[in-house]
C-alpha cells in the first residue's frame, strides 16, 4: 500500500477541490480501502465492500480539517471501516452460530479501536490472543458470515488456553457439528430449549407438536447427540 500517492493526491485535492482531482483522490484510496476490506472479511471481499469504502473517503472528505491534528489517511480509516463493517453486518447473507458471531464482533471492534490508537491494523498474532484462539483460526471467525459454514475450516479454531467455568472453543465447534447431524426437527427442537430457552410447551407450540412429543423428541436427540460426540 503505497501512502505516498495518497497523499500527494489529498494535497493536491484540498489546494484544487475540483472533480477531476477528487477522482484521482478516490482511485489513490482504493489500496488503504482494500487493506481494510481485506483484514475485517478474513480476505473475502468484493467490489460492492470496495464500493462502501469510497463512501466512506468521501464522508471523511466532508469533515476532515488539517487542524484535527491527525493525517487525512488516519482519518479516513475510522470512516471507511465504519462504512465496511456496516457493510458486513448488512450483508452477510449465511447463518453463524452464536459464539462465531461474538467472536467476529470482538475482532471487528479491537481492529478499529487498535487502528485509532495505533494507526495501524492489528496482526494475526494480536487478534489471537484477543480472541483466545490460534492465529490460523482468525481468518476463518472473520470470513463467518460472507460465506456458508461449510467453506469455514473449523478446524483451525482452537483455543490458546483454557478459561475457568468457559467451555472451549473447539468443544463448542464440536457441539455445534453434532447438532447439524440431527434430523431438523431435532435442530429445531435443541436450539429451542437449549438456546433460546423456550419451556416444552412453547417448543411443542413453536413445532406445531404436542407437548408429550417434546419430551420423547428431547430424550431421543440427546442419545442422538451422545453417539454423535463419541462416533
Amino acid at each position: 500500500m503505497n501512502e505516498t500517492i495518497l497523499i500527494d493526491e489529498v494535497s493536491r485535492y484540498f489546494n484544487k477541490p475540483n472533480e477531476e482531482n477528487l477522482e484521482r483522490l478516490i482511485k489513490a484510496s482504493t489500496p488503504l480501502i482494500v487493506h481494510f476490506a481485506s483484514r475485517l472479511s478474513g480476505g473475502r471481499y468484493d467490489q460492492d465492500m470496495i464500493q462502501t469504502g469510497y463512501e466512506g473517503v468521501l464522508k471523511a472528505l466532508k469533515s476532515y480539517s488539517a487542524d484535527r491534528g491527525a493525517s487525512f489517511i488516519t482519518y479516513a480509516g475510522h470512516f471507511i471501516m465504519g462504512e465496511i463493517r456496516h457493510y458486513i453486518r448488512r450483508e452477510s447473507r449465511y447463518y453463524r452460530p452464536r459464539f462465531i458471531s461474538e467472536m467476529q464482533d470482538k475482532a471487528q471492534h479491537y481492529i478499529q479501536d487498535y487502528y485509532e490508537s495505533n494507526g495501524e491494523i492489528p496482526s494475526d498474532e494480536n487478534l489471537s490472543k484477543v480472541l483466545n484462539i490460534h492465529k490460523q483460526g482468525v481468518e476463518e471467525v472473520l470470513r463467518a458470515g460472507l460465506v456458508s459454514m461449510d467453506e469455514i475450516d473449523l478446524d483451525k479454531i482452537n483455543s490458546l488456553h483454557y478459561e475457568s467455568f468457559k467451555l472451549p472453543i473447539e468443544d463448542r465447534i464440536l457441539l455445534y457439528e453434532s447438532v447439524r447431524g440431527l434430523s431438523l426437527i431435532k435442530q429445531k427442537l435443541i436450539v429451542c430449549l437449549f438456546f433460546k430457552n423456550y419451556t416444552q410447551q412453547q417448543t411443542a407450540d413453536y413445532l406445531g407438536i404436542n407437548q408429550r412429543k417434546v419430551s420423547r423428541l428431547l430424550k431421543s436427540s440427546i442419545d442422538d447427540l451422545k453417539a454423535l460426540i463419541l462416533e
